[in-house]
């Protein structure tokens, strides 16, 4: 009689090539298995056990850049880049407006938000080119996207972060409105346009006011079509992205848009009393991630806007404030005033809780103010050093920074 195996030992004899045969390359080659690609992962870039934060500081008159670690205190040129009348920092970015369009710089250092968590990438740093946009004005981004408007065009000019990442600077897409001074600003996969003061050369209804300048916003989705309706914003005049959505500052208060899968609203938030005779904040200072602004409010004192609570609060200075920005904590708005001083002013009881002699006196150059989880920074343009605040410590003066020159300063690497 033949001999058989049973059933159950062909199956185990045959496992061992079943496993063969489903293994990976690696496996089989006894390399080890490739490691899942990270969130926010650029090639070329290093992911870092902490944010690789920065200061990029800028001539003026000459577009002369240098970029400065704040772990390690090196210092590398960032470039000459022509006469800068505006920068901004979006992720990587820094965007330098010039005659010539925006001028495109990768600080080197980003950092990715997944909420629960984030992650820190570095690269080397430099330029990558020039978004050309005839009379750029203003520019805006989510770090995805980047818009540069252009008022006499009347139009946006998307570019991607991931074409950026790619060295392409073509442009995307473009969001149409009129021929006037605003803007669009990249938010949650939409874009968020204004248009214009009145019905002349607008698209979506009129409001009244001066046609060359913004009165109200709308939100486009990418094809350019309207999502939300306009919603009135009477001598919008600034913006600045919170927590809970983005905030556009108008002349009687602020509207607060926000989105969440494709819907969107928009909501007012006006000044108590409506602002009782006070000139309304033209710019929105904060620290990134926060849900709290700050502004001049004229000569006289600061406006503070907490997001989260709809609500506006008047902070009387003892000296006419250039550059005001909440800490976000509730408990501190920062400020320059015109002769030298740094303020810490509680938004919760208008006390001036610290006050340090930082800065020359004088309003011709005017100090700008970024602020961090722990630290703020304040250019000094006169004597190009940028100081580096302990804000929780009555404004002590941690490090104080020599630098080219220092009349635009952008905190990078967050």
């Amino acid at each position: 009689m033949p001999r058989t195996t049973p059933k159950p030992v062909v199956l185990l004899l045959s496992l061992p090539l079943l496993l063969s045969a489903c293994a990976a390359p690696d496996a089989l080659s006894g390399a080890a298995p490739s490691a899942p690609t990270p969130h926010g992962y650029v090639a070329g870039a290093q992911e870092n056990p902490e944010p690789q934060t920065g200061l990029l500081t800028l001539d003026a008159a000459t577009g002369e850049g240098q970029l400065l670690s704040l772990l390690t205190e090196e210092t590398s040129d960032a470039g000459t880049h022509g006469p800068v009348t505006a920068a901004h920092v979006d992720g990587r970015y820094a965007l330098l407006t010039t005659a010539a369009g925006v001028q495109v710089f990768d600080t080197g250092a980003w950092t990715v938000d997944h909420g629960e968590h984030k992650h820190y990438y570095s690269a080397p740093p430099g330029p990558v080119g020039s978004l050309a946009v005839p009379d750029a004005g203003a520019v805006a981004g989510d770090g995805k996207s980047i818009a540069v408007f252009s008022p006499s065009g009347g139009y946006a000019s998307v570019y991607r972060h991931m074409d950026l990442d790619a060295g392409s600077m073509a442009e995307a897409f473009r969001i149409t409105t009129s021929p006037h001074s605003g803007m669009v600003v990249p938010y949650a996969g939409h874009f968020i346009a204004s248009v214009a003061g009145s019905s002349a050369g607008s698209s979506a209804g009129s409001s009244g006011g001066d046609p060359a300048v913004a009165g109200g916003v709308e939100v486009r989705d990418a094809s350019d079509a309207v999502v939300l309706g306009r919603q009135d914003c009477a001598g919008l005049a600034g913006h600045a992205r919170v927590r809970a959505g983005v905030v556009f500052a108008c002349a009687d208060g602020a509207l607060l848009v926000t989105g969440e899968d494709g819907a969107f609203t928009a909501e007012k938030i006006p000044y108590l009393d409506g602002g009782a005779g006070l000139p309304p904040a033209t710019s929105l200072g904060h620290r990134p991630g926060s849900n709290e602004l700050a502004g001049p409010a004229g000569d006289s004192g600061i406006w503070h806007l907490d997001v989260a609570k709809r609500a506006w609060t008047y902070l009387p200075t003892p000296v006419p404030v250039v550059t005001a920005a909440a800490v976000g904590d509730g408990k501190r708005v920062l400020a320059a005033g015109v002769d030298g001083s740094l303020l810490t002013l509680s938004p919760a009881t208008g006390e001036v809780t610290a006050r340090a002699a930082l800065l020359p006196p004088g309003s011709a150059h005017r100090p700008q103010l970024r602020i961090d989880t722990s630290r703020a920074y304040v250019s000094d343009p006169v004597r190009s050093v940028v100081h580096e605040v302990d804000y929780a410590d009555g404004l002590r003066v941690a490090r104080t920074f020599d630098v080219p020159a220092a009349d635009f300063l952008l905190e990078t690497g967050l």
